[in-house]
C-alpha cells in the first residue's frame, strides 16, 4: 500500500470518529493501522490502552490491518521555541509540589515518587498526522504511536520505555530511569540511586508471583531518547500469571509512581491535582503470540488547536527543586519540537 493511500484510509476513518490507532516499534520501519469498526466482534490481535489512575482498560479492535514499510526522513530542521501557556504559574505550582514531596520523604517511608505536570500549547493547529509524520521523522528508536478514541480524544507519543514484552510465560521489562542532556559526561549519585530503587522494586514485585531464581536483570546501560538519555536495566522472569495481569501487577512502576509504590500513588492522589489521564498509563498490541506494553510517557493530547503536553519527573531526597524543573522544560520539548516543528 502506497504512503499516500495509507494516510488517506485512517484520516477517512477518523473522519467517522471511530477508533484507530497508528504505531511503530523501536528501530522498525513497519507502520501499522489498526482501525476498529466500532462493532461489538471482538479480535485476538488487539491494542490496549490503560490510564494511569485506573485498573481498567479501553480496547482498539483491530476490525481492519493496514500495514505499510515507511521509511521517514530524518529531520534535521530546526524547531522554535514554543510559548507554553501560564508558564511561570505551572512552575511556581511544581516547585511547591516538590517542596511538600521533599518534605515527606524526610517524615515517611516515601524514598522516591514520581511528579506529573502539563504543559499547554494553544497553535497546534496542523492534522494529527501531520505531527505523527514529524514524530516518525525524529524520533526512530521510540515506541510511536496517534490514536483517537471517544471520550479520550487525540493522542500521540514517543515512549523510551517498554513495560512488558511477554511471549508464553517469559516476560521481559525494563528499569528506566534518571535523565541527562545527550553527551553529559557522568551520571550523578541522584540518578543512580533513582534506578536502584526501580530496580528493587520491580525485582520485589516480580518475586511475588515466581521463584527468586527465575528473575534476573543486566546491568545498566545509557540509551537516548531524542536529546535525552536515561539509564535502563534489562529485567527478565519466568512467570505463570497473563500478561494483562502482570502488567497492571508492575502498573505504576517506580518510573512514573514511585517507591514505596503504595506510598507514592497515595502522595501523587492526593497532592498532585492533575488528571493525568492516559500519561504514564500503558498502551501496546496484546496477540496471541506476544505481548508488547510501553509505558506512556512523551506525550501529548491534541484537541481544537491546543495540545497538551504531559511531563513527570522522579523526586529524591537529594533532589534541587530548580533543577527538576529543568529537566521537565527538557522532557517537554519531546512533543515541543513535533509542536514546532516546519513539517
Amino acid at each position: 500500500m502506497a504512503s499516500i493511500l495509507f494516510f488517506e484510509a485512517i484520516e477517512q476513518h477518523y473522519q467517522n470518529k471511530l477508533p484507530f490507532v497508528v504505531f511503530r516499534n523501536p528501530n522498525e520501519t513497519k507502520l501499522t493501522a489498526f482501525l476498529d469498526l466500532g462493532t461489538s466482534a471482538n479480535s485476538e490481535t488487539k491494542f490496549i490502552v490503560s490510564p494511569f489512575d485506573s485498573s481498567d482498560y479501553f480496547t482498539i479492535h483491530s476490525h481492519k490491518i493496514l500495514n505499510i514499510d515507511y521509511n521517514s526522513i530524518h529531520s534535521t530542521s530546526k524547531s522554535d521555541e514554543i510559548e507554553w501557556i501560564d508558564l511561570e504559574i505551572k512552575k511556581n505550582n511544581h516547585i511547591q509540589l516538590i517542596g511538600k514531596a521533599l518534605s515527606s520523604i524526610q517524615t515517611s517511608l516515601l524514598k522516591k515518587v514520581v511528579l506529573a505536570t502539563s504543559l499547554e500549547f494553544d497553535g497546534a493547529s496542523k492534522s494529527p498526522f501531520t505531527y505523527l509524520k514529524t514524530i516518525l521523522s525524529k524520533y526512530t528508536n521510540t515506541f510511536n504511536y496517534l490514536l483517537f478514541y471517544p471520550g479520550y480524544g487525540v493522542w500521540l507519543g514517543a515512549t523510551p520505555e517498554r513495560l512488558i514484552t511477554m511471549s508464553g510465560r517469559r516476560l521481559q521489562t525494563m528499569a528506566l530511569a534518571g535523565t541527562r542532556h545527550l553527551e553529559t559526561n557522568e551520571w550523578g549519585i541522584k540518578e543512580k540511586e533513582e534506578q536502584e530503587f526501580v530496580v528493587q522494586e520491580i525485582v520485589n514485585t516480580l518475586a511475588q508471583y515466581t521463584a527468586s531464581e527465575l528473575i534476573n536483570h543486566s546491568n545498566a546501560e545509557t540509551i537516548r531518547a531524542g536529546q535525552l538519555e536515561h539509564l535502563r536495566t534489562t529485567i527478565t522472569a519466568e512467570l505463570s500469571i497473563s500478561p494483562i495481569d502482570a502488567a497492571h501487577a508492575l502498573h505504576p512502576t517506580p518510573a512514573v509512581g514511585g517507591v514505596p509504590k503504595e506510598d507514592a500513588v497515595d502522595f501523587i492522589r492526593n497532592q498532585e491535582q492533575l488528571d493525568r489521564s492516559l500519561y504514564s498509563g500503558f498502551l501496546g498490541v496484546v496477540s496471541p503470540e506476544q505481548t508488547s506494553l510501553y509505558v506512556n510517557l512523551r506525550c501529548m493530547s491534541v484537541h481544537d488547536d491546543k495540545a497538551t503536553v504531559y511531563i513527570g519527573g522522579g523526586i529524591t531526597e537529594k533532589s534541587d527543586p530548580h533543577d527538576e524543573w529543568q529537566e521537565v522544560l527538557h522532557k517537554a520539548n519531546t512533543m515541543g519540537r513535533i509542536l514546532a516543528s516546519e513539517q
